[in-house]
């Protein structure tokens, strides 16, 4: 029996690429929704009742979106001295999953503490989060765009059945 390795083309790169950010996305829409509902007692309190959950939720959101930008932004800067396209799009997929992984922490974390207390106040936060996950999704021009390709390697981008070496 031989082991037969299949080269890496454009085309199943963004196709296994897209299934990663659906798989995270999926996790974090079911999580919440079979959360939402086995919560019985739900109601939105947007007032402080003493529990610190209140404000690290929220934190935990703002914080994730700040620093996934940061470090994404970071890491895609460090690309433009990469030479080939397959290691432009490996580094673009390692920077894109850093950055799903700090605005999936904190969902989690939201809909943990909606299960906990019932404040769909955090259920919102969550929401927000999923919303802003799912418009980070990786498109063909998106890619494109952020790794600034031109000459060579975009004509090579633009063959999707071409392996990638």
């Amino acid at each position: 029996m031989q082991n037969e390795t299949h080269p890496i083309t454009v085309k199943k790169f963004l196709s296994t690429f897209n299934i990663i950010h659906l798989a995270l996305v999926a996790g974090v829409f079911v999580f919440g929704l079979m959360v939402y509902m086995q919560t019985k007692e739900q109601e939105l309190i947007l007032s402080y009742s003493g529990d610190v959950i209140f404000f690290v939720v929220p934190f935990m959101a703002i914080a994730g979106i700040v620093v996934g930008n940061f470090l994404y932004a970071k890491n895609i800067k460090k690309l433009d001295s990469k030479t080939t396209l397959l290691e432009k799009l490996n580094g673009f997929q390692a920077a894109s999953i850093i950055r799903y992984a700090l605005l999936e922490g904190p969902a989690l974390l939201g809909i943990v503490a909606f299960m906990n207390d019932g404040n769909q106040y955090f259920l919102i936060i969550s929401l927000i989060l999923l919303a802003w996950l799912i418009a980070q999704r990786p498109t063909r021009d998106k890619v494109e765009r952020e790794l600034k390709l031109e000459g060579r390697l975009k004509t090579e981008f633009q063959k999707d059945d071409k392996p990638l070496v």
